[in-house]
């Protein structure tokens, strides 16, 4: 029950002062600036004018944890300690008593400095104030979208795709089944779906919402809040690594990027070997992997290639590397422009997501779905698994307990919560939360002659593993992705508040090759005597000098494209000219210099995996073959926390056939 007195706890604010170091930090990072060549605005349109403390205040409010908000609050107040600022900045007086170039000054010297944990703290507020800044419109309009040319929201389609029909909860509730699936995206969706049409109850809980094709409305910083977990603001302990997932009905699979990559020949080998079991290579898993492609209607069809991925194909060729089509999971799929805002949720119903197939079938099969669910524990008699306790709000604000009794629980909210609900529910497997992979990814980005307007285009339709084998099946991946404001106002480095403007400014004729790692070292899931999920992980030497040679690659296939000026997502950013001579060595001799750990540079981990392993040891992994618990019989783990190690390409196709091949052995042994 500690998950739900924490839920439940107050959150009294920020303070008066703690509120007046936000509204100067955000003046200091976003400033009002006079411009003769600002006709749009941009630089006039600062932090006071659009109201930015206002809602970076409501984002510190929403970070779920109350550790990670006691932190900012803390570092807030720290900024403005007089004595702190003398030791670290020179000036004996409180941030808010300094001048604007004094303020930048003290900022510039958290951002750069030789403490991880300073470094970490100025990233969290810059992530957080450019973010509030720039993700929501301001009376509908906003000039840094002026700027650029970027249409904001799309006028609505004239057809709508409905919510799926859910279980509304208004009072404690005891429900009966045979399965109770806790987490609905690729893995959770997939078992839901066969076994309910299989004729088996089920019982399916997420602790997202329920969106239709109206709810997504296409203002970034509404999605993220409403439709990622935790709100997108989520990330490892040391600030150095944003957790983006999906959460609501058919989890990630309903935000993500249709990206249909079946789990590679020699990886699935490598698993076997690794794990002990023969399942990967086996005939089972490939019909598995053959019966999800079909069911989502995997191919090529839709694989038009917009201006982004126009540049990848072409840079590559030009360099004489590896460029390949990305199968994605749609039918009639709009490419173009609507694509583009598809991380936000497909509103024409073109994308293939567990919501719109297997989950749909699950509730047209008698399965009862319930959103916004809170999973507290398992419930455990004699060794065996035999429902869930969990809690659901109601339509007045109250929280409702509902248990569910069930002969099988499956766990599926994905590799940060199911090791948590794991341990919360007295599981002392000590493999439990560790090997956590992330597939960090980071990026090298483009400045073009011409307009790309990276926000357009099918979302991934080329890619090039030309880098994907740096040594033992470890390397890194290119893929591009659509880039709206989010992305680069997180993401893009900062080294004084008129060039990160000036970078957000052009972002019409930027492009962006993204490098995505398949991460060798692992990281882990630990759980809190609050019963939350912290995740804790660094680049290991290994993967940073993959790291390394993909952002030396990325920036050569850019160049190649025909790009002018690149930069780095380093702090401050390294830049170069592809006119200069020596230019590719110099470039890396800079990043080299900024460092690639610990909030020296931006990553993002958009695919979390292989935090409670498939093995045959259960003195190393978390389930066996079956995905049935080692420790709780009747338990079974379907979702990327089941995979041995990291897959190497976006997961999304090998979890479902995870999913499947479990529900279908379910079924044998019914």
């Amino acid at each position: 029950m500690c998950v739900y007195v924490y839920r439940m706890a107050e959150n009294p604010g920020l303070s008066a002062r703690e509120r007046a170091v936000l509204e100067a930090v955000c003046d200091t990072l976003i400033p009002s600036i006079e411009r003769a060549e600002d006709p749009g605005g941009l630089f006039i349109f600062g932090a006071r004018q659009a109201g930015t403390a206002n809602r970076a205040a409501q984002l510190i409010g929403a970070v779920p944890d109350p550790a990670d908000r006691n932190r900012l609050r803390l570092l807030l107040r720290t900024l403005d300690n007089p004595v702190v600022n003398l030791l670290f900045a020179g000036k004996l007086a409180a941030f808010t008593a300094l001048l604007p170039v004094e303020r930048e000054a003290v900022l510039r010297g958290y951002s750069r400095s030789r403490l991880a944990l300073r470094r970490a703290g100025f990233q969290a507020l810059k992530r957080l104030v450019h973010v509030a800044h720039y993700c929501w419109p301001v009376n509908g309009r906003h000039p840094a979208w002026e700027a650029n040319g970027y249409p904001g929201p799309l006028p609505e389609p004239s057809s709508a795709v409905d919510p799926l029909p859910a279980l509304v909860i208004e009072r404690d509730t005891v429900l009966d089944c045979d399965v109770v699936v806790a987490g609905s995206g690729a893995g959770g969706g997939v078992v839901a779906g066969l076994l309910a049409e299989a004729g088996l109850r089920v019982v399916v809980l997420d602790e997202g919402g329920n969106p239709g094709s109206h709810d997504f409305n296409q203002v970034e910083g509404d999605v993220l809040s409403r439709y990622y977990l935790d709100s997108g603001l989520i990330m490892t302990q040391s600030g150095s690594l944003p957790i983006l997932a999906g959460s609501c009905l058919g989890g990630g699979t309903v935000i993500n990027y249709t990206t249909s990559f079946p789990l590679p020949p020699a990886i699935r080998g490598e698993w076997d070997r690794l794990s002990g079991l023969s399942l990967f290579t086996s005939p089972r898993f490939e019909r598995s992997l053959d019966r999800v492609a079909l069911r989502l209607d995997v191919g090529t069809r839709w694989t038009t290639p917009g201006i982004r991925d126009q540049l990848l194909e072409r840079g590559c060729k030009s360099l004489g590397w590896h460029v390949g089509i990305i199968p994605r999971n749609v039918t009639r799929c709009r490419e173009g422009l609507e694509c583009g805002y598809c991380g936000y949720g497909c509103r024409h119903g073109a994308k293939n997501s567990t919501a719109r197939t297997y989950l749909a079938a699950a509730a047209r099969a008698g399965a009862h779905l319930v959103p916004g669910c809170d999973v507290l524990r398992i419930l455990v008699e004699a060794g065996r698994a035999t429902g869930v306790v969990s809690v659901v709000p109601g339509p007045d604000g109250t929280r409702h307990q509902l248990t569910v009794h069930a002969t099988i629980v499956v766990a599926s909210c994905g590799s940060v919560n199911t090791p948590a609900l794991l341990k919360r529910s007295g599981l002392d497997n000590p493999a439990i939360g560790r090997g956590l992979r992330l597939h960090p990814a980071t990026a090298i980005a483009g400045v073009f002659p011409q307009r790309v307007e990276p926000w357009t285009g099918a979302l991934q339709t080329r890619y090039s593993d030309q880098l994907a084998d740096l040594g033992d099946g470890y390397g890194v991946k290119f893929e591009t992705a659509p880039v709206h404001f989010a992305l680069p106002a997180s993401g893009f480095g900062w080294e004084s508040a008129i060039r990160h403007r000036e970078d957000i400014g052009r972002l019409a004729n930027i492009s962006v090759v993204g490098v995505l790692l398949r991460d060798r070292d692992p990281g882990r899931v630990a759980v809190g005597r609050d019963g939350r999920p912290r995740v804790h992980y660094e680049l290991s030497r290994h993967d940073v000098a993959n790291v390394r040679q993909g952002l030396v690659g990325a920036a050569q296939v850019l160049a190649a494209a025909g790009a002018t000026e690149l930069f780095s997502l380093h702090t401050p950013p390294a830049r170069t000219r592809v006119s200069e001579p020596a230019w590719l060595e110099r470039f890396g001799e800079t990043m080299d210099h900024r460092g690639y750990t610990k909030c020296r540079m931006s990553y993002i981990t958009f695919h979390q995996m292989a935090s409670c392993a498939m093995g045959a040891d259960p003195a190393r992994s978390v389930v066996g073959e079956t995905g049935e618990s080692h420790n709780v019989r009747g338990l079974y783990v379907a979702d990327a926390s089941a995979f041995p190690t990291s897959s190497g390409v976006n997961p999304m196709i090998t979890i479902m056939a995870i999913a499947d091949h479990i529900a279908r052995g379910i079924l044998e042994r019914w």
